[in-house]
Order: C-alpha cells, then structure tokens, then sequence
C-alpha cells in the first residue's frame, strides 16, 4: 500500500469479534482513501466485540494521513442498558478525514484523541449512539478534544443520541479544546432516548479552557418541551475561564436555554436565530464579568421570543429583552418578536466530498403538507436524483426522479424517527411535520 492509494471495501457485513486497528498511512497531499464500494452497503459490526465490564473502542485509526469515506459502523448487540457498549470509531491520527459516514447504535459513535491534529469530520450521519442506567442517558455522537487543531466538525447529520450530539468536552487533566470548528452540522433531539432530557445537541466546554471556537452556521432543534440547553457553549458546572469564541448565522430552535454561553473572556455573537421550545430562557449569559459582557460583540441576532417574557437571563438572573440589553450593554442591533414566521427555513448545504449530494434541513413552521427546496446547483437538469429523510436512510427514497431545475418538493408526513438497536420502539419525540433532515444524493 502506498501513499495516494484507494482501498475499496466491498459490500457485507463485517463482524471481527475483536478491535481492528487501521495502522496504514499516507503522506502530505497523498492520503490513503478507504472507500467504500460504489452503490454496496459496507457495515463495521462490533457486536461481538461487546464486553460486559468495560467500554472499549472497536475501530481505531493510527495511520496519519488517512480518508474514511461512506462506510457504516454499528453495533448489533441487544444490550442497551450497559457502560460497556464499545465506542465505534477512534481517531488516533494527524492529518485524517472522515467522510460521509454513517455511525449508529454503537456506545460513542466518534471520538478523537486530543493530541492530534488536523481532524475533520464531514457529512457524516450519526444517531442512536450510548446507553442507559436508569433515567440517565450516557454516550454521544461526536465526542472531540484538541490540544492544538485544527478540529473540523462540518455538514454532519446527528439526532437521538442517548447523550450529546456534539460532545466537544475535557476533563482537567485529559486534553484541550483549541482551534474546534463546528460548520454546519444539523443537530437534534439529542439526549432524549433514555426518558429525561441527557444531553444537548452542541456543547463546547469543559474542566480545561476551550480557545479558537468558531460555532458556524449550524442548525439545531429539540421538541417542545424539552428542558435541557440547546447548544451550551462552555462548561457552566465549571470556574473555568475560556478564551475566544465566534458564533454566527446557527438557527437554533427549542431546549431551555436555547443558547448558554458561560465565561468567555471573547465572544462574536451575530446573525444567530433563536426560538424557544415552550418555556425557559431563550438565553443564558454568564460571562466573566459581573457588571457588564465587556470583551463581547453581540448583535443582528433574532430572538421569536415575547420582548415582554423574562427569557434572556445574565448571571442566573432574568429579565426582559429591554431590562438584558440595558443591563449587559448587548444586542443593540438584535430583535425579538413575540411569534415565529408562518413560511418555513429551508437550509440546503451541499456536500463537501460528493457531487450531487447534500443536507436538507427544514423547520416547517406552518405545518405545510411538503415544503420545496431550491438544489440549483446541486443537481443539473436531466440528473436522476433520490432523497430520504436521515430518520429513514435504509428504506426507499421518500422522493425520486429526474431533476428538471428549480425546487424539489419534500414530504413533511410524519413518520416515527429509527428504532434504536436492543428496544422494541423509539423513546425520542416524532419530528415531523415540524422538523426534517433530508439527505440528498444522485442516484446511480
């Protein structure tokens, strides 16, 4: 095997029974690609490899300049209710790429050493991850850290985790956060499938200072009801002083707070859109001052929050919109309105790595029978194209055809989110019609 090679791995099921440590390596503008093999379904199964005392890691990648593309990773094993579920994918490499994977039902779908760098995460479909002991639901989609970075989560599709969606967490003594960026992603229901809210859909924080954050772009929702934060951004459980921080253009939608930001000495707040999910804060600021959020700008963000509820809280205390903007200095240029918008937001972010491939995100807030999206320049006209809900990704095409230009039409009928491995149905809240992810491909 050589530098700049491609390995394509053949449609089956893969059960070794024991972890598989990749050690192959490429070099710098030369990575070796494991693909898998066009139009077949190759499946990583570590089912066998469950232990029944400690949580051990199947698939382990140690060669540096390497590319995991379109394979699955799962684990078959009936047993949700143990610690020791294996983690599905560890990276323990520089220089790696994961590409349009789909990671489910294992223990931790992903995780990644902090002492390597050079990191991405792309396009990848991640749900039905962890455990649960009682009430408390443990195990999370991506679960990051980075001493130096660059750390790239982008475009990825993550829901029903039994724990966190984005997991972007360190202990004291166990690795950094620096230089994550968080582009992207459509994250939702997270936390919710041991019977209490567990988890968030984002968090970046922990027990060590996080630095060099950017949260771009992303999309996240959580059913009503919901009272656990939406994308929490630094450890609020901690005294830890993070440094900077950047936060633009994320639609964020439910949870309690929505939006949780704790002790940064810098933030850039702006073009976020932020609606609640049917009581709680809409924000909750603690930054590292206590009279005003000097070293903050914030701005040009929409709130679909009543300007007259006490649903933006600084320093554990809440207030009007008026009363926050005039006690933090903030949010001079941001609106609130008191409903959120009759017409649906329709997101659509091509993919990355694939031609004819992308994420469609759609807040469908009128309860439109379907909902049409725009994909001009994803697909060219004449293309064969198919598109499914992420909730459905192994049955037939919700939509198919030939591309003819213009819009698509999705179908926002509801349909129960995927059965978790080991239960006989899915404790996570049914999305639609108000909420979908579709995932959109060229069909072969």
């Amino acid at each position: 095997m050589q530098p700049g090679d491609t390995i394509w791995l053949r449609g089956g099921i893969y059960s070794p029974g024991a972890p598989l440590v990749s050690t192959v390596a490429g070099a710098a503008g030369k990575p070796v690609v494991v693909r898998r093999y066009a139009a077949e379904r190759a499946v990583l199964d570590a089912t066998a490899f469950s232990s029944d005392s400690v949580r051990r890691d199947f698939f382990i990648v140690r060669g540096d300049y390497t590319t995991w593309w379109g394979l699955e990773f799962t684990d078959s094993d009936l047993n949700r209710g143990t610690a020791s579920r294996p983690n599905l994918l560890v990276n323990n490499a520089s220089h790696t790429r994961y590409v349009n994977l789909t990671l489910h039902d294992g223990g931790i779908g992903f995780f990644s050493y902090p002492n390597r760098a050079d990191v991405e995460v792309s396009g990848c479909i991640v749900y039905n991850n962890g455990w649960s002991v009682g009430t408390v639901g443990n195990g999370h989609g991506l679960y990051v850290k980075s001493d130096a970075g660059p750390m790239v989560l982008r475009d990825n599709v993550l829901f029903d985790q039994f724990g966190f969606g984005i997991h972007a967490y360190t202990d004291a003594t166990d690795g950094l956060l620096n230089n994550i960026t968080v582009d992207g992603n459509a994250s939702f229901n997270n936390g919710l499938l041991s019977g209490s809210a567990s988890g968030s859909n984002v968090l970046v924080g922990g027990l060590a200072p996080a630095d060099g954050i950017v949260v771009d772009s992303n999309m996240t929702y959580f059913s009503p009801g919901v009272a656990f934060p939406n994308v929490w951004l630094g450890w609020s459980k901690s005294q830890v002083l993070n440094g900077s921080l950047q936060v633009r253009s994320n639609y964020i939608v439910g949870g309690a707070a929505v939006f949780d930001v704790h002790a940064w000495q810098s933030v850039t707040a702006r073009g976020n859109t932020l609606a609640p999910g049917g009581g709680g804060e809409v924000v909750r600021l603690n930054d590292s001052s206590t009279t005003d959020a000097a070293g903050y700008s914030w701005g040009g963000n929409a709130y679909y929050t009543d300007p007259a509820d006490t649903a933006w809280s600084y320093h554990d205390t809440t207030y009007t919109f008026a009363a926050w903007r005039a006690k933090t200095g903030l949010g001079a240029t941001d609106q609130a309105m008191p409903t959120a918008p009759a017409a649906p937001a329709v997101f659509v972010r091509p993919n990355a790595y694939e031609a004819g491939r992308a994420n469609i995100v759609v807040y469908n807030w009128g309860h439109l029978p379907s909902v049409p999206a725009d994909v001009t320049g994803i697909l060219q006209p004449g293309q064969a194209y198919a598109v499914w809900s992420v909730q459905a990704l192994f049955g037939p095409p919700l939509v198919s055809g030939v591309y003819s230009g213009g819009a698509i039409d999705l179908p926002m009928t509801q349909r129960p989110p995927p059965v978790p491995v080991g239960m006989a149905t899915s404790p996570a809240p049914t999305t639609v019609p108000d909420f979908d992810v579709f995932l959109l491909t060229r069909a072969s």
